[in-house]
């Protein structure tokens, strides 16, 4: 008895010491970052200083009304994200059955067998309830049923790890489900961009044609008159012929580019085009750049964040396998009844049995298996937090080259709107001459020509500045805090319910 006293005195104090886990408690890493964009200067920064964004919904600030109703729709109907965010509620399920694991669990068992063995149970019931039988005055024990319970007492904190890395790994996903979201915003964005860029180019070369036209009108009536030879009337026609030609291949890229929009928003085409047939011109992007600093990017983008909740992931996980160093102690308990006969082969009643105890188990030598696991499982973590840093790296000079870009982009545009501006003017200059025999049909064309071309690439180049806008946003990673509440996992039900549930086919 002594013995016993000393050994539920010891257990009462294991399961005080519950609370503590072995392992490293995970710290968010502190990090150098430059203090602003483009800065060689480096500051101390973690996730818990930096500042909120400025901005949220960066797209509103286009100043399109159907690019926001685009945008909403796609949230709600995009089936990447929807995809994503059952990922992400899958592993978050997975936490009931971690906290399963620690609880204890119960089971019922019953067996019958007849023989020449003396314990025809044996391989029919569990070990708990046949260690619960008294054999003295049976000769065979045929029956026995029962139940049985265990619970293995999480001294080490080996469940709550593996909790931990479950909901950091849930985390990461929802991350991953973040980006997706935030690229599902920017491709909607990209690509209205490009369907109002190409209308607007489809307007232009549309232009091109009447001018094309007005001008082969100009050479003709000039020919009629004996004015000029039939080489500039030929000259012009080849000339409408060429602008004409361009037009069809706007027309299809356009539907390409309506296509593509129908897709993002989970919708099909014909649900979409109407609303997008009428040419709005192309959004206009806002006259100030507002990036905010390095240190915004540890909460806005979600890569930043799925590799900073996998690097806590891995960390719990080292936990977990120091775990296994240690003695694992379970309460075993049965109840039931066992029936079988006696040395006469006569039937006996059924009698009551239980059974009450401990557990223990200890790898006391194992060659260096476990210890080698927690090694491996901090090279993991070490893998994890250098691709942590890597991630930061690369969003840094994300933004960077997207505002250098953009700032490129905005250069370009402003110098192709004064060459435009004196294109335009050499085509007055050159018809007048013309209509004035005195400068060549040739210059007219040519001017006409230089014209058309320049108007196009000032028209790509809006459309560029654009696309850099919104090529800059999403590497900030904004946009997706909006959107960020998640539905609430649906928990297990004990197995003698769910088995009625789904018999009764309450699938959904």
């Amino acid at each position: 008895m002594a013995v016993h006293r000393r050994f539920w005195l010891t257990l009462s104090v294991a399961a005080g010491l519950c609370g503590c886990s072995v392992g490293p408690d995970y710290l968010a890493p502190e990090l150098q970052l430059p203090v602003l964009f483009g800065a060689s200067s480096r500051q101390i920064v973690s996730q818990d200083t930096a500042p909120e964004p400025e901005s949220l919904r960066w797209w509103q600030s286009l100043g399109d009304p159907e690019l926001n109703r685009l945008i909403e729709k796609a949230v709600v109907y995009n089936p990447d994200i929807e995809i994503a965010l059952t990922r992400v509620q899958a592993v978050r399920t997975q936490q009931y059955v971690v906290i399963s694991n620690a609880l204890p669990s119960a089971e019922a068992a019953g067996s019958d067998g007849q023989g020449t063995g003396t314990d025809l149970t044996k391989g029919r019931a569990p070990a708990a309830l046949r260690s619960a039988t008294n054999s003295g005055s049976l000769a065979k024990i045929t029956e026995i049923g029962g139940f049985d319970a265990g619970w293995e007492i999480d001294f080490w904190g080996k469940y709550r790890r593996q909790l931990e890395a479950v909901r950091d790994d849930a985390q990461a996903l929802a991350e991953i489900r973040n980006y997706v979201l935030i690229t599902v915003i920017s491709d909607v964005a990209r690509n209205y961009a490009d369907l109002r860029g190409l209308q607007l180019r489809l307007q232009i070369a549309q232009g091109a044609v009447k001018a094309a036209q007005k001008t082969a009108d100009l050479a003709q009536a000039r020919f009629n008159r004996g004015l000029t030879n039939e080489l500039d009337v030929t000259l012009a026609k080849r000339e409408l012929a060429t602008v004409q030609a361009r037009v069809p291949d706007f027309v299809g890229a356009i539907a390409h580019a309506e296509s593509r929009l129908a897709l993002l928003v989970g919708s099909f085409s014909s649900d979409v085009i109407p609303e997008l047939r009428k040419s709005r011109g192309l959004p206009r992007v806002p006259s100030r750049l507002r990036p905010g600093v390095p240190a915004d990017l540890l909460r806005r983008r979600p890569d930043i964040r799925e590799t900073e909740r996998q690097l806590a992931a891995a960390t719990a996980r080292i936990g977990v396998a120091t775990a296994a160093l240690f003695p694992s102690v379970s309460l075993i308990a049965a109840t039931g009844l066992q029936g079988g006969e006696q040395n006469k082969k006569t039937p006996t009643p059924l009698t009551n049995i239980w059974s009450f105890g401990p557990g223990a188990y200890w790898p006391v030598l194992d060659f260096g298996k476990l210890d080698a696991l927690i090694n491996v499982q901090e090279l993991a973590a070490h893998e994890a937090l250098v691709n942590y840093k890597r991630t930061i790296l690369i969003a840094v000079e994300e933004v960077d080259d997207a505002i250098k870009q953009y700032r490129a982009q905005q250069q370009r545009l402003r110098e192709l709107n004064v060459a435009l501006e004196q294109g335009r003017r050499a085509v007055v200059l050159a018809t007048e001459r013309y209509e004035r025999g005195i400068t060549d049909f040739l210059y007219l064309l040519d001017a006409q020509r230089q014209e058309f071309g320049i108007e196009d690439q000032a028209a790509v180049a809006q459309e560029a500045v654009v696309m850099q806008y919104i090529a800059l946003y999403k590497a900030l990673g904004g946009g997706w805090e909006l959107y960020d509440t998640l539905p609430t996992p649906k928990p297990g039900m004990p197995a003698i319910i769910a088995s009625a549930r789904r018999l009764a086919n309450d699938w959904h």
